[in-house]
């Protein structure tokens, strides 16, 4: 019999993640490198890119709870992919320094839509159609392998403006995926529109506000790595071609683990336990990279993603899938998404920001205090959680 995830809706759910994570692939570690070429100092790298975050705490709420209220998750996650790709394809005339940042935060509210809202169909893809998230999520990585690797070597041979076109047309192709995904459709049946009020009890739910502190500190952990990594690797010597194997060995590591072990991991540990162990991994990656390792021991600590992101993402995924009413999985999404890209990971990378010049590489250690606090959430969520569906 073949497997499930090779049905056409598996297919179709797999290849937008394919196309989505090509496009962050490049964004997220080699972005920096095109606003480092533009003319922007590290300091101000970090500021730029934590407001861009910054904005998803608004959008990342609003546009999936729009979504869900005009059941209408499909076409807005497109109209978000397509309105990004135009956002970048701006910064090809962008000539001063607010014209740039009001592009980044353009951009920033256009990933805080797609993300969450993505997540939602991908989830309600795999529920309708039988096949395993996991392995549909860990497969669509790979696109964020590839391109880790292949952009890295072609911005090592022509420069940082491939980034920028690499960028515009995988989110037009992860639009044109969006319009049809499987996961879309009515998903309410007959059932009312979720109202806003409805939504507003499930944020402010003791339970769910655990369970978004802590994935916003295990997620958010990774806002140093994210927002100065390429720059300070550069700045030990490290070459562009290495920066993007190290970013690829992170993928890869989180692709085998999604693939191989992720399903297994959830159904053995359940979704608590689960984000507790990435944010131990998070303890133990962060206070290693502290200590500025080159060589040999980078590889292995850049492994760890797939623990301190891999596992505390199914985790979350997991927790969503089983906690709250599918009604209002994007919004739930939004939420998830916008402390952890969005109010933390911006925290992070202000805090960041403003303490890497003095200290470099120890920098990492607001990482280790978030992953500490992170894990001390879920031990909170664990004790109150009992793993039925919130009330609402």
């Amino acid at each position: 019999m073949r497997p499930r995830i090779l049905s056409r809706p598996g297919l179709h759910t797999t290849g937008f993640y394919v196309a989505l994570f090509l496009a962050t692939g490049v964004h997220l570690p080699f972005w920096p490198l095109w606003l480092s070429d533009w003319g922007l100092s590290p300091s101000e790298i970090g500021v730029y890119t934590a407001i861009g975050i910054a904005v998803r705490v608004v959008a990342g709420v609003v546009i999936p709870a729009i979504a869900d209220r005009l059941d209408a998750r499909r076409w807005v996650l497109a109209a978000c992919a397509a309105g990004g790709a135009a956002l970048f394809l701006g910064h090809l005339g962008i000539s001063t320094r607010p014209m740039l940042l009001a592009a980044t935060i353009g951009t920033g509210v256009a990933f805080a839509g797609i993300t969450p809202i993505s997540e939602a169909l991908g989830l309600a893809a795999a529920r309708a159609w039988n096949f395993p998230y996991a392995q549909s999520r860990g497969i669509g990585s790979s696109g964020y392998l590839a391109a880790n690797v292949a952009a890295g070597v072609l911005i090592g041979w022509t420069g940082t403006w491939v980034a920028l076109w690499w960028i515009v047309v995988c989110l037009l192709a992860t639009a044109v995926l969006a319009v049809g995904h499987p996961g879309g459709g009515q998903v309410r049946s007959t059932a009312l529109p979720p109202r806003m009020s409805e939504m507003g009890r499930l944020m402010v739910n003791g339970t769910f506000v655990l369970f978004i502190g802590a994935v916003a500190f295990l997620q958010g952990s990774h806002a140093v790595l994210y927002s100065l990594a390429t720059v300070h690797w550069r700045d030990l010597g490290i070459s562009d071609g290495d920066i993007g194997l190290l970013w690829a060995v992170s993928v890869a590591a989180e692709i085998l683990f999604m693939v191989l072990l992720g399903t297994v991991v959830i159904e053995r540990f359940g979704a608590v336990m689960t984000m507790a162990l990435a944010s131990l991994a998070g303890v133990v990656r962060w206070g290693v990279m502290m200590l500025d390792p080159v060589g040999f021991w980078l590889w292995p600590i850049q492994a760890l993603h797939c623990l301190s992101f891999g596992a505390g993402h199914l985790g979350a995924m997991a927790f969503i899938s089983m906690a709250v009413p599918d009604r209002y999985a994007a919004a739930a999404q939004g939420a998830s998404a916008t402390m952890a890209a969005g109010a933390v990971m911006a925290l992070g990378m202000v805090i960041g920001a403003w303490l890497y010049p003095s200290l470099g590489g120890h920098t990492y250690g607001i990482g280790l205090a978030f992953s500490a606090i992170g894990l001390g959430l879920c031990v909170a969520l664990g004790r109150r959680w009992q793993g039925g569906e919130i009330a609402v």
